[in-house]
């Protein structure tokens, strides 16, 4: 049988105490850069794209559709588990959850696809840039509302 001293019980609870500590700051200091991050990885692979042209991507994102991120609770919570590579936990959450976080999914992809130059890229492994709005350029494009009879 183990007997436990209580310097071993006491050492015990402080590494429990620092564990919870380091894994809360970890938790808190993820921004939404992070989360949009892993969220685009997931989805398009790995991303060449340097951090000033994601901040601004994000902050056009955010700017755009604010309603759309999650609270901040569960995007650190989410943010985590993708990183862990543990995004398959997103199971577990509430149906209502589990639809917003789908719903942010597909706003974030298609938005990186519309205000990058990801589909313009001549390889992979070029660089992606954010280009911002673009107005339509098409010369045979008819802007104008249909006529009705």
């Amino acid at each position: 049988m183990i007997e436990v001293t209580r310097r071993s019980a006491l050492a015990i609870m402080a590494g429990g105490v620092a564990s919870t500590g380091v894994a809360y700051a970890a938790v808190s200091s993820f921004s939404d850069e992070d989360l949009i991050s892993v969220t685009l990885e997931k989805y398009l692979g790995r991303l060449n794209i340097r951090k000033e042209h994601l901040e601004q991507f994000v902050l056009e994102f955010r700017n755009r559709n604010p309603w759309i991120f999650p609270s901040e609770k569960l995007s650190n919570a989410i943010t985590l588990l993708e990183t862990a590579k543990l995004g398959r936990a997103r199971e577990l959450l509430p149906r209502q959850k589990r639809r917003d976080l789908r719903h942010f999914d597909r706003w974030v992809v298609a938005e990186f696809h519309m205000l990058t130059d990801y589909a313009w890229r001549s390889s992979p492994n070029d660089p992606i840039r954010f280009t911002g709005w673009q107005s339509c350029t098409n010369p045979f494009a008819t802007l104008d509302p249909p006529q009705s009879a």
